[in-house]
Parts: C-alpha cells; sequence; structure tokens
C-alpha cells in the first residue's frame, strides 16, 4: 500500500511538473525580434513602393535622366516579399496567405506595366525632343531656297500648319484630348497634301515629321492608360491588409502571452497550497517543499522581469518605427511620405474652406560642391542648418519637408495672393544664402525655388501629385534661368484666379520670377 501510494504520489508530481512546464513555455513562445522584423520589412516595402511611384511620376514629367530608379528597387522589393512568405507561418490563419497571394500577384501586375510604360516612354520621349527643333529647321528652310521654288501662298500655309502642329501637339503631351488627337490627324494630313509642292529633301523631313507626331498620338494615350492602371494597382491596399493581419495576429498572441500568464500564477497558486498540505502530511520532506517553493517564486519574479524588459523594448522599438515613418533621420524634417499626407488635408481643408494651398519646392544651388570640396559630413551639416533656419522664419501652422538629397519642400494654407508666397519664398532664399560656414568651412550655397498654388474645391481636384508636379517643373525652370532665383509654375491659382506672369526681367543677384 505505501508503494501504491508513493508511486501515485511520484505520478502527481510528475503531471504538476508537466503541466508548469507547458504553461512557462507558453508565456516565453513569443519571439519578438521576429515580429519586428516583419513590422520592419513591411514599412520598407511600403515606402520603396511609395518611392518607386514617385519615380514612375519624375519619368513621365521628364525629370528621371533614365530608367534606372524604376529598376534599382525591385531586387530589394523580391527580397522583402520573399521574407514576408517566410513569416506567414507567424500569422494565424489563411487570410495572411491570402494577401500575401495578392500582394505578390498585384506587385508583378505592377512590374509588367512599368516595362510598358518604359518602352512607351522612351518612344514618346524620343518624338517630343526631336518635333520642335525638326520643325524649327524645315521652318527655316522654308523661308530659304524653297520660298524662290514654291508659291508663296504654299511656303506660308505650310508654315502656318506647322506652328498649329507644333503647338497642338505639345498641348496634346499635357492633355491627350480625344477631340484634339483628331484636329492633330487632320493638321498632318494637311501637311502631308502640302509636302508635295517642296523639294524631295523638304518631303522626306516632313515624311519624317509626321511619323513623330503619329508617335506621339499613339504613345501618349496609351502612356496614360498605363499610368492609370498602375495608379489603380492594389499593391499599397494588399500591403496595408497584409500589416492589419500580421498586427492582429501578433495582439492575439500577445493576449494568449497574458491568459497563460494569469494560468501559470493561478497554477503556482495551487501548488503552493499543496505544497502547504503535503508539508503537513509529510513533514519530513519540509525542507525540499520549502526549496521548490523558493524556486518557484524566483521563477515568477523572473518572468516578470522578463516581461517587463520585452514589453519596454517593444515600445521603444515601436516609437522608433513610428518616428522613421514620419520623419527624416538627419533633419528631423518630415519625410515624403509623411509630408504627402499633410498635403492632402491641406487640400481637402482648401476644398471645405474656399481656402488655398501653396507648395514650394527647394533644391540647393552649390550642394554638389560643398560635398566634393568638403565630404558628405559638412554636406550633412549644411542641410541641417538649411532646415533649421529656414523653419525659423515660417509659421507655426506652416510644413517644411526634405524629399531627399538636397530637396526641401514648404506647405503654406491660406496665402490668397502671389506676393504673400512670393516674401515666404524670399525669405527661405535669404536664409539660404545666409549660410557661409559649416563646421568650421567656408561654404557658398544658394537655392532654386519653384513655387505652385492651388485654391479652393480645384485643389483637391488637380490632387497632390499635380501640384507637387508643378512646383517641381518651376524649380527646374528656375534651374535652368540661372539658379538663385524663384519661379511660380504655369497652373499655380490664387484666389480661383491664374497666377499673373510679369514682363521678364533681366537676373537681379537676389530672387527672380518667371
Amino acid at each position: 500500500m505505501n508503494l501504491q501510494r508513493r508511486i501515485g504520489v511520484v505520478a502527481l508530481l510528475a503531471v504538476l511538473s508537466v503541466a508548469l512546464g507547458y504553461l512557462f513555455n507558453r508565456t516565453q513562445a513569443i519571439d519578438l525580434d521576429a515580429q519586428n522584423r516583419v513590422i520592419l520589412n513591411l514599412r520598407e516595402l511600403q515606402q520603396l513602393d511609395a518611392e518607386w511611384n514617385v519615380n514612375i511620376l519624375r519619368s513621365h514629367i521628364g525629370v528621371n535622366a533614365d530608367y534606372d530608379p524604376l529598376t534599382a528597387p525591385l531586387p530589394r522589393m523580391h527580397q522583402l516579399q520573399a521574407a514576408l512568405a517566410g513569416a506567414l507561418a507567424l500569422a494565424r490563419g489563411p487570410e495572411a496567405g491570402a494577401a500575401y497571394g495578392e500582394l505578390v500577384r498585384a506587385m508583378q501586375e505592377k512590374e509588367d506595366l512599368v516595362e510598358q510604360f518604359k518602352s512607351q516612354n522612351a518612344i514618346l520621349r524620343n518624338s517630343l525632343v526631336y518635333i520642335p527643333p525638326a520643325i524649327a529647321d524645315l521652318k527655316t528652310d522654308l523661308n530659304g531656297l524653297e520660298r524662290a521654288l514654291v508659291p508663296a501662298r504654299t511656303v506660308l500655309a505650310l508654315d502656318a500648319a506647322l506652328n498649329v502642329l507644333l503647338s497642338d501637339l505639345l498641348r496634346y503631351n499635357l492633355v491627350p484630348d480625344p477631340r484634339l488627337g483628331a484636329q492633330i490627324g487632320h493638321n498632318i494630313g494637311a501637311v502631308m497634301v502640302l509636302r508635295a509642292w517642296f523639294s524631295p529633301d523638304i518631303r522626306a523631313r516632313v515624311e519624317e515629321l509626321e511619323r513623330h507626331a503619329q508617335a506621339v498620338l499613339r504613345f501618349r494615350a496609351l502612356e496614360n492608360q498605363v499610368e492609370r492602371r498602375i495608379d489603380d494597382n492594389a499593391s499599397a491596399a494588399a500591403m496595408d491588409r497584409l500589416a492589419t493581419l500580421f498586427d492582429r495576429s501578433f495582439d492575439q498572441v500577445q493576449r494568449d502571452r497574458q491568459r497563460f500568464r494569469g494560468y501559470l500564477f493561478a497554477y503556482s497558486g495551487l501548488l503552493l497550497l499543496l505544497l502547504v498540505w503535503f508539508a503537513r502530511r509529510l513533514r519530513n520532506s519540509y525542507r525540499i517543499i520549502g526549496k521548490v517553493n523558493r524556486d518557484l517564486k524566483a521563477a515568477n519574479e523572473t518572468l516578470e522581469l522578463r516581461v517587463a524588459e520585452r514589453t519596454r523594448a517593444l515600445e521603444a522599438k515601436s516609437e522608433q518605427l513610428e518616428r522613421l515613418a514620419m520623419y527624416d533621420g538627419l533633419t528631423g524634417l518630415f519625410n515624403y511620405g509623411q509630408f504627402t499626407q499633410l498635403l492632402q488635408r491641406a487640400l481637402m481643408r482648401a476644398a471645405r474652406r474656399n481656402g488655398s494651398v501653396v507648395v514650394m519646392f527647394i533644391d540647393l544651388d552649390g550642394f554638389k560642391a560643398v560635398n566634393d570640396t568638403f565630404g558628405h559630413a559638412t554636406g550633412n551639416v549644411v542641410l541641417q542648418l538649411v532646415a533649421r533656419q529656414v523653419q525659423a522664419k515660417l509659421r507655426k501652422e506652416d510644413v517644411l519637408a526634405r524629399l531627399g538629397g538636397d530637396e526641401f519642400v514648404i506647405l503654406l494654407e491660406e496665402v490668397r495672393e502671389r506676393e504673400g508666397a512670393l516674401r515666404v519664398a524670399e525669405l527661405a532664399l535669404a536664409e539660404i544664402r545666409a549660410i557661409v560656414d559649416a563646421a568650421g568651412h567656408p561654404v557658398e550655397i544658394s537655392a532654386s525655388i519653384g513655387v505652385s498654388g492651388a485654391h479652393g474645391p480645384e485643389a483637391l481636384a488637380r490632387g497632390f501629385e499635380a501640384l507637387l508636379a508643378d512646383a517641381d517643373q518651376a524649380m527646374y525652370q528656375a534651374k535652368q534661368d540661372g539658379k538663385n532665383r524663384i519661379c511660380f509654375g504655369k497652373l499655380a491659382r490664387w484666389d480661383g484666379a491664374p497666377a499673373r506672369v510679369p514682363a521678364p526681367n533681366p537676373p537681379a543677384e537676389s530672387a527672380t520670377m518667371d
């Protein structure tokens, strides 16, 4: 009988120990590093996708000199997708796998669309580069020897048709209206009829011009269709859905951990009661029971300490991730992703209140010389000085962001006059030119500033991409006009009216306006 009782006690202790080990293991069954890696990978993939969209827009408007920015992020994006596939086991249920499948399909579709965009944009860009100088040269020859060989009325008719063709093609490139396309086709036919009066050289050049004009008509419409399909691509939504599923799964794991921790504490209490009962029944085992009791207490304290440490680590990393997602690490300014969100909200407020939104695109002049002469560390100091000094001249409600490299952008609201925007741009330009020393090195920099504005419901209808693109184009115009100046976008609006464009003035030492 004593032997059977001892066997029963040993078996009970074994069962209790197994249960304790199981509960303790469930409270430790969270790999916080793996969860953080999943979150970081998703955030990086979303950022790369957003930068990809920006580079598509920059290629569309001709800012990018080649198509390398459209292919450069693909290897890293493929790596991140593979890493997310390996982490699907951390998510519970089949929904995460389905969301990942949607993401892969959307990304593959987007890659295919970008390849179509590249091929079509290359042809379109080539034709747009060819047409203006070709027409100019053709018009010059028409007014030369050809005027003596062909009736003047025919020369004038072809000259006028070429003028209209060039104007219509440039307008069609900006806004591909089908009616304008039909008008261009009719004008091309008229030019082709008139070419028969001229020399073989002129006819051959007119035919080459006709081929390039037809290419603009065809590929501008095709490129716009591809861009609309890229805009409608569901990659961003799939990323958001996958992130939501991972977050939900991780939250559930945390809740399970807390629940098993409660079970462990309750179970520990039960063990303590059993130990007291065994202490009364087995006084000879008092020392052993006391040691087990102390060990359990130490294990609980260690568990609480680990839980607190892991919780603090997770909170710190979450705060770090949130800051990285919103701010530029060098200057502390808002980054591109956060700026676009703030700009979109500003456009919505302008639509509701019939207000104004102004965007200033800033690109530093002379910054490359600073980097080449004194190194990137000094260049970083210059960027920090620009951010600090320009920010000091803005209102609290104004937004200054860094897009990357030496490009900054300012967002203003409720600036209803062109002169108000100009004053802010001049202040920013003056502050940048005032930077003459960085980390003990003499520097000489300025800025080219492009300004665009939108007003009322039209601001929201145009969208933040068009507003940024107009300011960007104005900045590049300032670069072309000699740098160290301010140019206003062609589509800028103030109180719903187009910007007044004064007669051109000679460049001055201070800013100039287009």
